[in-house]
Parts: C-alpha cells; sequence; structure tokens
C-alpha cells in the first residue's frame, strides 16, 4: 500500500518580546485512501493551513482522522474544522488537559471542551492507526505526548511533535521545553532515536540522523517573510535578535 508523508506548515521556533509565535509542523499522511492529519497548528496560521488543504485540492471535511500529539494551544487549535475527522489523542493527555497544573499556560481547559465535543478517540502505544501507522508513547514535554511511527517501505519516520521539538534535541538528549517529567522526556528521546532516523520535529524542518547522529536537513522552507498588515507599505518595528543556537541551550520548566 502506497504511504505518502508531507508537511502542510512547516514548524519554526520564533518567539518575541510580545510572545511565542508557536508555529508547529503540520503533517498529513496519505495511506491508500486514508488522510491522516497529524497536529493542526495555532489558530494564528488557520489560513495557511486551509491554503495548504486546498492546494492539494482538499478540504477540511476530506480528513478522516487527526492525531494530535499533545494538547498544548500551538499544535491544535485549529482542531474543531475537521468535522468529519475521528481526533485521537492519548488519554492521559486528555485527562490531564481537562484539569491542567494552575500556572501551565500552554494548556487551557477549553481545548478539552472541544474535543469532547467532536469524535475523539483514546490512543496508546503500539495501536495501529491505518496500515504501517501506529502510535509511540513519548512523554516527558507533555505528561500524555505522543508520536506518529510511519513504516515507509521498510523504512520508518516518526512524526515526532515536541519530544523532539527540533535538530537539536538528539545532541542534547532533551527537547527545548520540558513541561513535565525530565527523565520521561529523556527517555523518549532515547526511544525515539532507537524506533527511526527520519524525524518530522515539532519546531524544525525534517531531518534525517546520519552517522555519530549528525543531522542531516531533508528541506523546506529557511526563512520567514514580514509583511506589513496595515498596508502603509512600511514595517517599522520589526528587530531580529539571534539567540543562543538551540544545539546548547536547554530551556526547561518542569511541572510534576
Amino acid at each position: 500500500m502506497a504511504t505518502n508523508v508531507d508537511v502542510l506548515t512547516y514548524g519554526f521556533a520564533y518567539a518575541s518580546d510580545q510572545g511565542s509565535m508557536g508555529w508547529s509542523t503540520i503533517s498529513l499522511l496519505e495511506v491508500g485512501g486514508r488522510k491522516i492529519v497529524v497536529d493542526t497548528g495555532p489558530s494564528s496560521r488557520r489560513p495557511l493551513l486551509n491554503q495548504a488543504l486546498k492546494s492539494r485540492n482538499l478540504d477540511f471535511e476530506d480528513i478522516d482522522t487527526v492525531i494530535l500529539t499533545h494538547l498544548h494551544w500551538d499544535h491544535c487549535q485549529n482542531t474543531d474544522p475537521f468535522r468529519n475527522a475521528r481526533i485521537l489523542v492519548h488519554p492521559t493527555e486528555m485527562d490531564y488537559a481537562r484539569n491542567p497544573t494552575r500556572g501551565d499556560l500552554a494548556t487551557s481547559s477549553y481545548i478539552a471542551d472541544m474535543l469532547d465535543k467532536m469524535k475523539l478517540e483514546l490512543v496508546s502505544d503500539g495501536d495501529e492507526v491505518a496500515e504501517g501507522v501506529s502510535i509511540l508513547e513519548t512523554p516527558g514535554h507533555t505528561k500524555g505526548h505522543i508520536g506518529v511511527l510511519v513504516d515507509m517501505g521498510g523504512e520508518k519516520i516518526l512524526v515526532a511533535g515536541d519530544a523532539m521539538s527540533d535538530g537539536g534535541t538528539v545532541a542534547r538528549g532533551i527537547p527545548h521545553n520540558v513541561f513535565w517529567d525530565l527523565k520521561d522526556a529523556r527517555d523518549s528521546v532515547e526511544k525515539m532515536v532507537d524506533q527511526s532516523k527520519v524525524f518530522y520535529p515539532g519546531h524544525d524542518l525534517p531531518f534525517r540522523l546520519e552517522a555519530d547522529n549528525e543531522v542531516s536537513y531533508l528541506g523546506g522552507p529557511t526563512q520567514i517573510e514580514v509583511v506589513d498588515s496595515n498596508e502603509t507599505g512600511k514595517v517599522t518595528a520589526v528587530t531580529f535578535k539571534v539567540n543562543p543556537g538551540r544545539l546548547a541551550n536547554i530551556d526547561t520548566v518542569q511541572k510534576g
């Protein structure tokens, strides 16, 4: 059975003094006649997601399954337009989202309210979503984080969400942010590297691990265009600051 993995929107790690853009990777898996979307991104990218689907002659209603790696707002705010889809989430993640830890600003209980009104299904490690597509539990970044393991004719790729947030995750041994448990996050990185050498991370371009776990990117956009939303022809208040490389930067917030 033919299987294809496509990126609808590429993830970027992009923050400002006014808050994070939260631009996460949204992937499309096509397995036979099945159309599966992994993560749905933040509301700010809804028009871009709609455009990406239409460029492939698809509408939200054509997607039969949505898999949410976790329930941070930047990965799931656009789930509601997928009205015909089964929505797959880990039960631990769903339970936490219904009553998030006080002060956890990345998880909002309204997300759980939205999902409870949809065709919600709970999935765990090893569950098969379609032929050659299965769930991999990867907790740590969040309590019930999951990845999606895809068999591509003998080679397995992993749509990893924020358990493998970026290309530096392997060298650090941990994703860029940890909101739940540091040990679980480290164990999940080891588990993912054991399972696959090709990753679609949450906030970086797809990459392959070569010899000695060297990261080799597989292509994608390398710049962001800033445009004037007021149509004055001028962008006057944009300042870019280069932050330390993520290979050397571990930013962790432990909640539990």
